[in-house]
């Protein structure tokens, strides 16, 4: 088996965890953002899913990989989670919903860091794009998920000296 088709099938692996932890935990936040968020994080992972799945079938037949066409929709979320206003919550239940993004903070911060190094391994250069381009996606989400934290240190006055990422 070749290294692409090993790296490809473990990140299918993750973005399937990814997209089972955003299904899982949009009805536990009480955040409506965050459940937005999570819901776009989940449709996100599952076209990763899709595209990690024609990846490798296109590595079985030897096929040429063409990310060109491919692309994400996060300027589009970023714009609008800039100005939706937070819902108010309790102190209590914004807590809760921290604890809920700082773990999916840490996925995506992974899927960074396991894409980034991935690619710095492969030696084929549209492999190397190719987990680039996936490595820049996760970044994009990772920022998503930043962003709302933030939003949710600042309303509740939460200057801690330091944040969590």
């Amino acid at each position: 088996m070749s290294d692409l088709k090993k790296i490809l099938e473990l990140a299918l692996s993750f973005e399937r965890s990814g997209q089972e932890f955003y299904k899982s935990n949009m009805e536990k936040v009480k955040q409506v953002l965050a459940r937005e968020t999570f819901m776009y994080l989940m449709e996100m992972e599952s076209s990763h899913v899709e595209f990690i799945k024609k990846m490798i079938e296109k590595l079985k037949t030897d096929e040429t990989i063409n990310i060109e066409a491919t692309g994400e929709k996060d300027e589009i979320f970023k714009e609008r989670l800039k100005s939706q206003a937070l819902s108010s919550n309790t102190y209590s239940n914004d807590l809760a919903d921290l604890s809920i993004l700082r773990m999916a903070y840490l996925i995506e911060k992974d899927f960074v860091e396991y894409y980034g190094k991935a690619s710095e391994k492969i030696e084929d250069d549209r492999a190397k794009k190719l987990l680039t381009t996936l490595r820049v996606w996760e970044e994009g989400h990772m920022e998503l998920v930043k962003r709302l934290m933030e939003r949710i240190y600042e309303k509740n006055a939460l200057d801690l000296g330091f944040y969590p990422f």
